[in-house]
């Protein structure tokens, strides 16, 4: 990435159409703001190229305390995106970049292959846009009538970015004057306008690329979060564990063993917590002691684990209320006391908390229903507290490992060939690089 690019994030937008009471830039999905995405995917594509966002002015304070620490460079936009454009490249002026790439916070997905693409287009043109082939029909409509359809061979929708050499974009700014430039959707509009003989490049993007703009882009941008989080395997030479204090509950057999092993060998304090060892974590005042026990011995507690889980393979109509009460009480309401008591001790330590699903959550099991019910509330659960407590500081993150050798899955589908099942000290492995890392809201599928 060469030094003299620079990038232009807008995010000034009022959130209208979504009907949110702060603007969509704001709003927290995955852990963190919609605008935060946007900047960490600019931020690790290019990690020395300048990064200018511009912000409303009602949310100039809020905005710079969000990316405090970070090289973000947030300045007060304008009433319009072109005027917040207009702000950003007079803020650059002082140290004029070569070249500019300007994006709309509202799309977090911007993957970066498109970025190189955009990038490497521009050693070539004066200007590149980004764009995906339409796969609707398109109507162009007079007093409510379709006036004509045009062939959608040569239609494509725009997304951002969109690059420019920095010279060429401002002087197209300063042609038209302020004025003018409202009368625009997008900087292509305006170059194109201003140089009607410019040939604009245009690069490929992609479906996933989308501007979240009202409620319903809203639910499907949670959605693919949580998609590309299920395949995330943390990326860790090595563990960075060692003198770290981890209770882990359900750590007498199965993953939870397997797991304060590992911790133990990377040089960890781990205390293995289990109904064995006396401890239901169905029950709230069981659990608050442990946590508060460990507490006084250790002074903190950098990690909470809860491993434990209960199944109960026959079909609904077949269990006894008191086998589907005991699943909920142990998958469900055990995760929701381990959470609500270990939260002041993570809070004072930064620490994790790290919950277990299963694969069954993506779609309920016929003969384990009450299971994968519950399993499937562990991953809301994980997601609602990742943004709950982000600024307690706190990390929530979730394994949802397949079909694993444990006593558990042994008891329960005997007739399986363990050589086709995972080994519990892999999923402790992937666990331990997880709590070794910084990530939050991850639900990361082994």
């Amino acid at each position: 990435m060469p030094h003299d690019m620079a990038f232009i994030l807008l995010a000034g937008g009022s959130g209208s159409r979504l009907d949110s009471p702060i603007p969509k830039q704001f709003i927290r999905v995955a852990g963190k703001t919609i605008v935060e995405h946007s900047f960490a995917n600019l931020a690790a594509f290019a990690p020395e190229a300048r990064i200018v966002i511009t912000v409303p002015s009602d949310a100039l304070s809020f905005a710079r305390a969000l990316f405090e620490g970070t090289r973000a460079e947030v300045i007060v936009g304008g009433s319009s995106r072109q005027a917040s454009t207009l702000a950003g490249l007079k803020h650059l002026a002082a140290d004029a970049p070569k070249n500019v790439i300007i994006h709309d916070s509202a799309r977090p997905f911007l993957n970066h292959q498109i970025l190189h693409d955009v990038v490497e287009a521009l050693t070539l043109y004066e200007a590149v846009d980004v764009g995906i082939k339409t796969t609707d029909t398109i109507i162009v409509e007079c007093d409510g009538f379709i006036q004509s359809i045009p062939k959608r061979d040569h239609i494509y929708r725009g997304q951002t970015p969109q690059a420019f050499r920095y010279g060429a974009l401002v002087q197209c700014y300063e042609e038209l004057g302020p004025e003018k430039i409202g009368e625009f959707t997008d900087d292509c509009g305006i170059y194109l306008t201003c140089n009607p003989m410019g040939r604009i490049r245009i690069v490929k993007g992609s479906p996933e690329n989308i501007k979240i703009t009202d409620s319903v882009d809203l639910v499907l941008a949670d959605e693919l979060f949580r998609i590309r989080t299920q395949h995330m395997v943390p990326n860790a030479s090595g563990l960075d564990l060692k003198g770290k204090n981890t209770l882990v509950f359900g750590g007498s057999e199965g993953i939870g063993k397997a797991i304060v092993q590992v911790l133990q060998e990377a040089g960890s304090q781990v205390q293995s917590v289990s109904r064995r060892s006396g401890c239901d974590i169905s029950d709230h005042e069981q659990v608050a002691a442990v946590i508060d026990e460990a507490m006084q011995r250790w002074g903190h507690i950098d990690h909470v684990v809860n491993a434990a889980g209960l199944l109960v393979k026959s079909p609904l109509d077949r269990q006894s209320h008191e086998d589907v009460a005991e699943q909920v009480s142990v998958n469900l309401m055990g995760s929701l006391n381990v959470a609500q008591c270990s939260h002041a001790a993570l809070k004072a330590s930064s620490g994790m908390l790290l919950q277990f699903s299963s694969s069954s959550f993506t779609r309920g099991r016929a003969d384990y229903t009450p299971y994968s019910a519950c399993k499937a509330a562990i991953v809301n659960l994980t997601q609602g507290l990742a943004d709950e407590w982000k600024d307690d500081g706190i990390r929530v993150n979730c394994i949802v490992p397949g079909r694993t050798d444990t006593a558990m899955r042994r008891s329960n589908f005997a007739s399986e060939d363990s050589r086709s099942l995972l080994s519990p000290y892999e999923v402790a492995l992937v666990s331990a690089k997880l709590m070794s890392s910084g990530s939050t809201g991850v639900i990361a599928r082994i």
